[in-house]
């Protein structure tokens, strides 16, 4: 049987969270994935492009086309920075990309999206004149206890702006993601496994010692599965929205029914996790 493939392009805060770098592990990890491009958003992006070209660099695979998106929020909320970006990975600053291209022109152009930043790239590209997405799929929201997740609360305005744009959006929230714990063994098992493993497992670590905890929770890595095993998740449809002001500004809210969004309700937490780890280990032995 022909495996079916889906096309997308990834728009990511790389560097920070481990998840993302996790995520991306993921995708050279997952043979029905097309990762057409990748765009970076929100502060240093490219740092973060660096971060990206190391990652394919490590595996001995050609890049996708990297693209510089937005650096400054559109709220005008200020970027938040820990200051460790990148700080694991050696010799960072050889690693180099084409330069050329726009990080929100290449959204505007990719028919399916996964995003696993702040919105603030997104936003530009749904309001660009003619572009052609057709569908988002992102990490974002939280729409069980009133938790007000990251991604929205770094550019609520980016936020509202996508919710409003009517693109059909499938969003897995905070309190999904939180189910799925990569603990001590999988960090060992991951680190173990060559050079990719240990520029992850190292980045883990680096993470685990800024957040004070023993795991990491992958949040993009779980949003991006839906593209590759949507038979692992339950969702219902209906509309988002997020709350633009006042003490609750970037409370995100779905209510169920006709609407162009989607969120997920439920998951084979089991089988998602066990997806993600093997799809990374696979990755993992990519050798270059």
């Amino acid at each position: 049987m022909q495996m079916t493939t889906t096309a997308f392009t990834l728009d990511t805060d790389i560097g920070t969270d481990v998840d993302d770098l996790l995520a991306i592990a993921m995708i050279l990890g997952s043979p029905e994935l097309d990762l057409e491009a990748v765009c970076t958003v929100y502060g240093d992006v490219h740092l973060r492009a660096q971060i990206v070209a190391a990652v394919f660099s490590t595996v001995g695979r050609p890049a996708p086309p990297i693209a510089l998106g937005e650096r400054e929020t559109r709220s005008g909320r200020e970027v938040w920075w820990p200051g460790h970006e990148g700080e694991t990975i050696a010799d960072l600053t050889a690693h180099t990309y084409a330069a050329d291209r726009d990080g929100v022109a290449e959204l505007a152009a990719a028919a399916t999206i996964a995003a696993i930043g702040p919105l603030t790239d997104i936003a530009a590209a749904v309001e660009t004149d003619g572009h052609g997405i057709r569908r988002i799929v992102m990490m974002g929201g939280e729409f069980t206890a009133g938790v007000v997740e990251h991604n929205i609360r770094c550019d609520v305005a980016a936020a509202d702006a996508v919710f409003r744009s009517g693109v059909p959006t499938l969003a897995v929230g905070l309190e999904q993601t939180e189910r799925i714990r990569l603990a001590h063994a999988e960090l060992d098992r991951i680190a173990d496994a060559g050079p990719l493993g240990a520029m992850i497992g190292a980045e883990m670590r680096r993470f685990w010692s800024f957040a004070e905890q023993d795991y990491n929770v992958p949040h993009d890595p779980i949003a991006v599965l839906t593209l590759a095993r949507p038979d692992l998740f339950e969702v219902a449809q209906g509309e988002i929205t997020v709350q633009t002001d006042g003490v609750d500004a970037g409370r995100t809210r779905f209510t169920p029914g006709a609407g162009p969004h989607s969120i997920v309700v439920d998951m084979d937490a089991d089988a998602v996790a066990a997806e993600i780890l093997g799809r990374i280990l696979r990755a993992a032995q990519i050798r270059p």
